[in-house]
């Protein structure tokens, strides 16, 4: 494990902790799986199965309340966003009922209160592996792959 996961892994794993979702990532693979994301250090747990993990994760889970911008986003899945939305048109439906019907309101109705998804304040690192002692330009024009040895 010295030179990391050859299967891949490790660069997504540490973006992902250094983007501050480590502890939320933490607190999933224990709830989840009952892993300790500390393995990964210690050799019990590649980065790669600890990132293909926390792809899997439940859309409640603590890792995607903190990717969509902290923990007020958790339990916010799809279904309760729609049932949020579905709530609202039938409050407001029904107000216009009673406006149209000849009736007063005793107060406007008023929307669920959703969590927004907080737009990143910055764009999120990439990995340049251009100075990389491997690296090798990729081929202007055309196709940058090697053609088969069949058909050359």
């Amino acid at each position: 494990m010295a030179g990391g996961d050859p299967g891949g892994g490790s660069s997504a794993l540490g973006q992902l902790i250094a983007q501050g979702h480590g502890a939320a990532l933490r607190a999933d693979l224990q709830r989840y799986y009952g892993l300790d994301l500390a393995d990964v250090w210690r050799g019990a747990l590649t980065p790669r199965r600890a990132w293909h993990l926390s792809e899997h994760l439940p859309p409640a889970s603590a890792l995607a309340a903190s990717l969509a911008g902290g923990p007020e986003h958790r339990g916010w899945t799809v279904q309760t966003h729609l049932l949020a939305a579905l709530l609202d048109a039938v409050r407001f439906a029904d107000a216009n009922n009673v406006r149209v019907s000849g009736g007063r309101l005793k107060r406007e109705p008023v929307p669920v209160n959703v969590p927004q998804v907080k737009a990143d304040k910055h764009e999120r690192p990439r990995l340049d592996l251009s100075t990389h002692p491997l690296a090798k330009p990729i081929a202007s024009g055309g196709n940058s792959w090697p053609a088969p040895e069949a058909a050359r």
